[in-house]
């Protein structure tokens, strides 16, 4: 998938614009605070309809107006598609694909698939399981798309034992769901589990070259001890009853990441964990090329705020080798890392970012 074409209007400090992109790299450059990081969070909104920087959408429009619209022409599956999303100031949001009404975030998720590693991303391995699981769960859904609908279906069957929970006099009511909710449940399971299982060998090659010195491992925990759900289920009972929700799930899933027999997050230097979290995005989407329908378009923020001078290099050694038809997007502040890259396309765009105002730039080798 690639991105042609953004136009925006009333998103944070951005003037309106409209920007046509290369298919390969492009390079947002400028001071801090200018807004380039506003590009990329707009383009994330295009394929995930969230931001990836807060959950509070009213932040994203500008202070002077009542919304936002995002405006994108995608190339999805071969086919040119036009993409238009306006979210409002009281949440209500209005997705259009090809003059159509969108009303599923999963379509849009499906034909628009987008990773991002920025600074917010760095603290993966030590905030809670929720970032690892929606990691996961996005890598999942790329690969096997049938994910999906078990997942949905699942959520639904939770949600549903957790209020009878409060209302049931014993566990024979709940057992009716239980026989529905346990085999959906595996087959989530079981998907995570061979998605790690690709994953793995991939993150190992990469985070063996960040860092050599560490020898670096995944485990997936699939929300419940053993292997009998049922069993675990009904022996559960009393005491989910007294908490008011279930206790063994699929939303309590984890990515383990492995030092060694220790958790990563528990062993390693922040700068290494940085490093580790970077390894993940890159076999992410090293995975998602081999065995997704799309390749991702791939976003970078802010290289040269978190990784070294070595550690920057060897990123961007890795994107130099992706294929030609991999979409890259990367902000900086200054171009002088970049330009080793930058003369391994030759169809590269630069865009100059200051008081949220953008200009394209030709690119010169």
């Amino acid at each position: 998938m690639q991105i042609q074409s953004l136009s925006i209007q009333n998103f944070r400090n951005l003037q309106p614009l409209r920007l046509h992109f290369s298919p390969q790299l492009n390079i947002i450059y400028g001071d801090n605070a200018a807004g380039k990081t506003s590009i990329l969070e707009s383009l994330f909104i295009l394929g995930h309809g969230r931001s990836f920087r807060t959950s509070r959408h009213s932040k994203l429009i500008h202070h002077e107006q009542d919304s936002f619209t995002l405006y994108g022409e995608l190339n999805a599956y071969n086919v040119l598609h036009r993409l238009g999303i306006q979210r409002f100031r009281n949440n209500d949001v209005k997705m259009r694909l090809d003059q159509e009404p969108l009303t599923k975030l999963s379509d849009l998720v499906a034909l628009a698939p987008i990773q991002v590693l920025a600074p917010e991303h760095y603290e993966l391995l030590t905030k809670g399981p929720s970032g690892r699981r929606k990691l996961l769960d996005w890598g999942v859904f790329h690969v096997e798309h049938s994910f999906l609908k078990r997942w949905q279906s699942c959520h639904r069957l939770i949600l549903q034992r957790n209020k009878l929970l409060k209302t049931s006099r014993n566990y024979q009511e709940l057992s009716v769901w239980d026989q529905q909710l346990v085999p959906l449940s595996e087959q989530v399971s079981h998907y995570r589990q061979q998605y790690i299982d690709l994953l793995t060998p991939l993150f190992k090659q990469i985070a063996g070259k960040f860092l050599p010195e560490v020898k670096l491992s995944l485990a997936f925990y699939q929300g419940w001890q053993g292997n009998d759900l049922a069993a675990l289920l009904k022996e559960q009972y009393n005491k989910d009853k007294r908490l008011g929700y279930t206790q063994s799930t699929i939303q309590k899933a984890d990515i383990k990441i492995m030092s060694g027999k220790k958790l990563a997050a528990d062993y390693l230097s922040r700068g290494q964990q940085k490093l580790v979290t970077t390894a993940l995005k890159l076999a992410q989407l090293s995975l998602a090329q081999q065995r997704g329908q799309q390749y991702p378009v791939f976003l970078l923020d802010d290289i040269g705020a978190e990784l070294d001078e070595k550690h920057q290099r060897m990123l961007l050694d890795f994107l130099a080798q992706q294929p030609e038809n991999q979409q890259i997007f990367i902000t900086c502040v200054h171009l002088d890392p970049l330009k080793s890259l930058l003369n391994r396309y030759n169809n590269a765009k630069l865009f100059h970012v200051e008081h949220g105002a953008v200009t394209a730039i030709e690119a010169s080798k």
